[in-house]
């Protein structure tokens, strides 16, 4: 099984390279990683450092992405021309965040992927979202534009609404990180040198990443063979005050162990290094 892991980064550089080490499987796979160009040289050039000597990792040239903009979107978009361009051999392509590791061996992911050859991986739900504010059709109804720490939006809250046309496609939306088939990817390529307006739309949608790659994807003619599951393990303490999953740390190694997902997020070294060692050594010889 030959794969493909896109991996979004700004920080914990010993964490990305750990990543990359543990899912790097010689010639079966190949990394593209963009580093958000806010981080500092002195971070980006460890992870560079430290992945070097592997003739598999690529990184990509850097740009700023700000949260809820197009830079992540962007930094995939960049990541799918160049394996495109490449003409790489690969049957799937993996989106992470420096901060997602694996839960099952590299041996593990690749029956799983031989076992489900062909299908797509994606959380996915039509928008109106039913468990996002307004249903998710603010992001997509208006303007919504990100200038370093600045956020504009048009129209505001008021009752006078100005609302954007949608590209005549029914949105979808949901978890931003997916694990689409080689034909998946390649139809991506293809509709988007053919839809140039679509990527112009989604620079003004506000969290793009969650609704940009679902809408393609929901709305081709690949949609029967697309899984509604991100095969991600995430802890949601209290969505209400957290903004985002939870740090997993060793406390969560038992739900961890009894998932059936591939990989987890989110966890970061300078809280808890222990955790990734238990996973380790539990997917050890697996």
């Amino acid at each position: 099984m030959r794969l493909v892991y896109i991996v979004s980064a700004y920080k914990l550089p010993d964490q990305v390279v750990r990543l990359v080490l543990k899912l790097n499987d010689d010639e079966a796979s190949h990394f593209f990683i963009h580093v958000d160009r806010k981080t500092d040289d002195a971070t980006f050039r460890r992870m560079w450092t430290g992945l070097s000597p592997l003739s598999n990792v690529y990184f990509l040239p850097r740009h700023r992405c700000h949260y809820g903009g197009f830079g992540h979107v962007r930094a995939t978009i960049k990541s799918i021309n160049e394996i495109c361009r490449q003409r790489l051999s690969f049957d799937y392509a993996i989106l992470l965040t420096g901060q997602d590791y694996p839960i099952k061996s590299n041996h593990q992911i690749n029956e799983f992927f031989e076992q489900h050859q062909g299908q797509s991986f994606i959380e996915y739900s039509s928008l109106p979202h039913p468990e996002w504010d307004y249903g998710g059709m603010d992001r997509i109804e208006g303007w919504h534009a990100r200038f370093g720490r600045n956020y504009f939006r048009f129209p505001g809250q008021s009752r006078v609404k100005v609302r954007r046309r949608f590209p005549s496609l029914q949105p979808f939306g949901g978890s931003a990180y997916w694990c689409l088939s080689r034909e998946c990817i390649e139809y991506i390529y293809e509709f988007l040198q053919e839809n140039r307006s679509y990527v112009r739309f989604f620079k003004y949608v506000n969290v793009p990443e969650e609704i940009f790659f679902h809408t393609i994807v929901l709305n081709s003619r690949l949609k029967e063979r697309v899984m509604n599951d991100d095969l991600r393990f995430l802890e949601w303490r209290n969505p209400a005050l957290a903004g985002g999953p939870a740090v997993l740390g060793k406390e969560d190694f038992g739900k961890i162990t009894h998932s059936p997902k591939l990989f987890a997020r989110k966890f970061d070294i300078t809280q808890d290094a222990e955790i990734l060692d238990m996973i380790d050594a539990r997917t050890r010889g697996d």
